[in-house]
């Protein structure tokens, strides 16, 4: 049963018709007049008369509310206070209060029910931090996000990623397109692909999409979607960038690396720790015999003679201990029982925190090598050996031609001495041919037994100064003939590497003979001296002496070969080709360059120390 509160007619109407709820309540709390509006809450307005408020408001907020109803009879006005309260379905609905005391003793209240108003701004912080959370996402994606809109596909927003790989700040981007940043070419190839990916509607993948940023090209794996509206009609695309410059880089050496370990000569093995292959090349087909789907899972001492069944774990030890292992020898079985002679450069497989998980393996047979070695070795201890006896047998030789050709050369000298007077002119002469003969036979002997020297000895590489070796050997030519005027220039500061003894031999002889076939000039000049071309060092020597004929040029350094007769210029013929052993014998080599009776140089080389 209501309780009148005014007969004000006015009042009245406006009590009922106001579209909030409208009450009226003792100083603790009961409602003694409440407005049709309660009918929102499924309430008559009778159902509430002598209720207390509390009794409708929430279990969470009945104590607030009931220390703001004190305050209120106190005489403090309550706005806009929010709670709870009880709709007669069990639901809750949100009400914001507005209520003062009056004089009479009661509580006039209006109630508004804000809780669509509460779900609007639920909606609404859930979705701020719906939004923050894609934004925190975005951010820190490691590639590049980007969003264009429909219209101009003009960038409406952009990462942290995509402005770090770009070069260019986003409030530099916002609002332009890729004509702004790029190469019209590139720009133009950009926004085709979008215009497609808008079109289509769909999801549109660019494998390979080279871009210039401030890294420099390179080269991105771009997916592009369209953003619809809820009409289906495209408003924005979003585009997502990885950077796959370094995995295309990786993933050209591993393809390198793969075609390196598939198409080598030597097998290459890997295997686990407990010894069971895990990759198998061609080349390890070849060399073993066994197909690759037939190794791959066995135990890699398959291959092990039995004599040699401990030397895998040895080396898996070692691959734990992660120490070094030198390259070494051994032997390996193959699929047909024979054994072959191997290099094995071993090395530890190691994971991403370089722990060992594996052995790798490069198998090199080397079964012809060991067999060539063999026969060198052989070979030299033959060559040795035989060395030894012509050396014995040179030595036997001139020791025998000698001594006849110093009786011959002794006797006939005596004869001239002796019963010279007994001998007409012709006699002379003929005893002086003897005598010539002999002393070149005896000369000839020495030049061969110096050019069987010079091929067979070893070589002993030490830093010689050219310049004072050329030097030294004209003062002993000059010695010889001190009569002769003879201008000679040597290039200071030449030094080289080389066998000291050998070189002397080849000075003597290069030099000699420049200072031979000057001997017909008035004013000779020998020379010696270097060259350069291309980086490379040549010495020379060079005199004004008779010089010869190109045309002959290759008989120069053949033994006994002779441009000119003895009765013009004395000699053997050994000499030059003794040069052309020494320079070979150094890794260098010898030419010459000359015309008749225009002087002639001859031009040598001499090979690394290696």
């Amino acid at each position: 049963m209501s309780i009148p509160l005014a007969t004000d007619t006015l009042f009245r109407s406006f009590f009922e018709l106001a579209p909030d709820l409208m009450c009226i309540m003792s100083a603790d709390g009961r409602f003694e007049q409440v407005s049709h509006a309660v009918e929102a809450m499924g309430y008559q307005a009778d159902d509430l008369v002598s209720l207390p408020l509390l009794e409708l408001v929430h279990p969470d907020d009945r104590a607030e509310t009931g220390a703001g109803l004190a305050e209120v009879a106190r005489g403090t006005p309550l706005v806009g206070y929010e709670n709870r309260c009880r709709c007669k379905d069990g639901s809750h609905r949100w009400l914001s209060w507005n209520a003062r005391f009056v004089p009479t003793g009661r509580i006039f209240a209006v109630a508004r029910d804000v809780t669509e108003a509460k779900r609007a701004e639920a909606s609404l912080q859930a979705l701020q931090e719906a939004n923050q959370f894609l934004d925190a996402i975005v951010e820190n994606i490691p590639n590049m996000v980007f969003v264009k809109d429909a219209d101009r596909l003009a960038f409406v927003r952009f990462n942290r990623a995509g402005e770090a790989l770009l070069g260019v700040p986003r409030a530099e981007l916002f609002g332009k397109n890729d004509y702004d940043f790029f190469p019209a070419e590139e720009a133009a190839f950009f926004q085709t692909k979008d215009r497609e990916t808008l079109n289509a509607g769909q999801l549109v993948e660019i494998p390979e999409e080279p871009i210039q940023t401030a890294r420099g090209m390179r080269l991105l794996r771009t997916k592009k979607v369209p953003i619809l509206d809820r009409a289906g009609t495209p408003r924005y695309l979003l585009g997502i960038s990885e950077d796959i410059t370094e995995y295309k880089v990786g993933e050209e050496a591993r393809a390198r690396l793969a075609s390196i370990v598939t198409h080598s000569t030597d097998a290459i093995i890997g295997r686990t720790l407990e010894g069971k292959i895990t990759s198998w090349n061609r080349s390890a087909e070849r060399m073993f015999g066994y197909g690759a789907e037939e190794m791959l899972g066995q135990p890699v001492s398959v291959l092990f003679p039995e004599r040699l069944a401990q030397e895998e774990q040895l080396i898996t030890d070692k691959c734990r201990r992660g120490e070094r292992m030198e390259p070494y020898e051994t032997v390996r079985r193959c699929r047909d029982g024979r054994e072959i002679e191997v290099s094995v450069a071993t090395s530890p497989v190691l994971d991403s925190s370089g722990r060992t998980i594996g052995v790798s393996k490069i198998v090199r047979d080397i079964t012809e090598l060991k067999r060539t070695q063999r026969q060198l070795v052989r070979a030299k201890e033959a060559t040795e050996a035989a060395n030894r006896e012509l050396d014995a047998f040179s030595h036997s030789v001139a020791h025998d031609l000698r001594a006849p050709l110093r009786s011959i050369d002794g006797f006939s000298h005596a004869v001239l001495e002796d019963y010279g007077h007994l001998l007409d002119a012709q006699g002379h002469k003929y005893l002086g041919f003897v005598r010539e003969a002999a002393q070149t036979m005896a000369q000839l002997i020495d030049d061969m037994l110096i050019l069987s020297r010079v091929t067979r000895s070893e070589l002993q590489r030490e830093t010689i100064d050219l310049s004072e070796l050329a030097r030294n050997t004209l003062e002993r030519l000059r010695q010889g003939e001190f009569e002769r005027q003879v201008d000679t220039v040597i290039e200071e500061g030449l030094v080289a590497d080389g066998d000291a003894r050998l070189l002397t031999i080849a000075f003597n002889n290069l030099l000699g003979n420049a200072w031979k076939f000057t001997s017909k000039r008035a004013r000779a000049l020998i020379e010696f001296g270097s060259t350069s071309s291309a980086g490379a060092v040549s010495y020379f020597v060079r005199d004004n002496g008779a010089g010869f004929d190109m045309d002959y040029a290759d008989k120069l350094f053949r033994v006994f070969e002779r441009l000119h007769t003895v009765s013009e210029f004395e000699g053997t013929g050994v000499g030059l080709a003794t040069v052309q052993r020494v320079i070979a014998r150094h890794g260098g080599r010898v030419w010459a360059e000359g015309r008749v009776d225009a002087g002639a140089t001859f031009y040598f080389t001499l090979g690394d120390r290696e």
